[in-house]
């Protein structure tokens, strides 16, 4: 099948743009979301179609290059013309524009997709190494592109002694498979796995074997109040470490995620006193994660004017997007 036909078809009978559908985890688009089969091919067609007119980009002023890099996994063909056509003056609106019509939620200040496209290059940064950037490589494509893996088996020592690192990664019930050829830590996507994924049949065949299931880890954490002295309190977070999703950092061998906190304090008459958005880093060797305890601590320090409030609060897991809200009654 012809990659125009595959994308009409996902234009025609679906209502998603190719990058909309791989990124279907955001808001608005769960109810979209196809068998794995679709997904596959289509990441493979998008990794093999990021070539573009070198002489023109060189020429575009930095921030519109700057652009075009960034976006290269999601801007079609079309779109990537017509930025280069555009008159410099009105490039950013082109870029205004194409934001937009990939905002899942137009009703909200922030564009969901957009966060989520952006967070998905950092996190692959922070964590794959190679050549390149690591939102550049193998894995880092592909992370950007599918998200986070429901499961990731790493072989460190091969197969057997004799064979090369390797990582397999699941989503659903298709594994892509990472190879690290010379022992540098340079994973490459397998040959052979991708042409088996491309071998699915498009769309039609569900692929779900029965008796099979998957075991998701609840994330949670206990909210307490600790009076810390005159109109100072602390709300103390106690997370634990078997319920949080950590990803193995190439660089330091170590387990590691980000802890988003929010905090919103009202007081009796509903206004908010209090806003805050906190990020904390968590990092444990893997062969000391059993001598750390069973939970992990992330304090956060108040400091309110006598009286009573209620704190709102939200933790998420930057690693996985899970994420849990509960309140707490402050008495100052």
């Amino acid at each position: 099948m012809k990659k125009e036909n595959i994308f009409s078809w996902l234009e025609s009978n679906v209502g998603l743009s190719p990058a909309q559908f791989l990124s279907r985890p955001l808001k608005g688009f769960a109810k979209k979301a196809l068998n794995p089969g679709l997904a596959i091919l289509l990441l493979i067609q998008l990794l093999a179609s990021c070539s573009g007119s070198g002489r023109v980009v060189r020429t575009m002023p930095p921030e519109d290059r700057q652009f075009l890099s960034e976006v290269r996994y999601l801007i079609s063909k079309k779109e990537k013309k017509i930025f280069m056509r555009t008159h410099s003056a009105e490039r950013k609106q082109f870029i205004e524009d194409f934001w937009k019509q990939r905002d899942p939620d137009p009703t909200t200040a922030e564009n969901e997709f957009r966060a989520e496209y952006y967070r998905r290059i950092d996190f692959a940064n922070h964590l794959f190494r190679g050549g390149d950037s690591g939102w550049l490589s193998d894995r880092g494509r592909i992370y950007i592109l599918l998200g986070e893996p429901e499961r990731r088996d790493a072989f460190p020592s091969g197969y057997s002694f004799y064979e090369p690192p390797v990582e397999i990664w699941y989503y659903g019930y298709f594994p892509i498979i990472f190879v690290d050829y010379q022992r540098e830590g340079l994973y490459k996507l397998e040959p052979s796995s991708a042409r088996r994924m491309s071998m699915i049949n498009v769309a039609q065949q569900q692929l779900k074997p029965p008796g099979i299931t998957r075991n998701i880890r609840q994330f949670d954490f206990v909210l307490t109040l600790q009076a810390a002295g005159p109109g100072e309190a602390k709300l103390l977070f106690e997370v634990p470490y078997r319920v949080t999703n950590l990803v193995q950092n190439d660089q330091s061998g170590a387990l590691e995620t980000r802890i988003k906190l929010q905090v919103l304090v009202i007081n009796q008459a509903g206004e908010t006193v209090l806003e805050k958005e906190e990020l904390h880093p968590v990092s444990v060797d893997r062969n000391k994660l059993e001598q750390l305890g069973k939970t992990f601590t992330i304090e956060f320090a108040l400091k309110l004017p006598p009286g009573q409030y209620t704190a709102k609060t939200t933790l998420e897991n930057t690693a996985d997007r899970n994420q849990v809200r509960k309140e707490i009654k402050i008495k100052i």
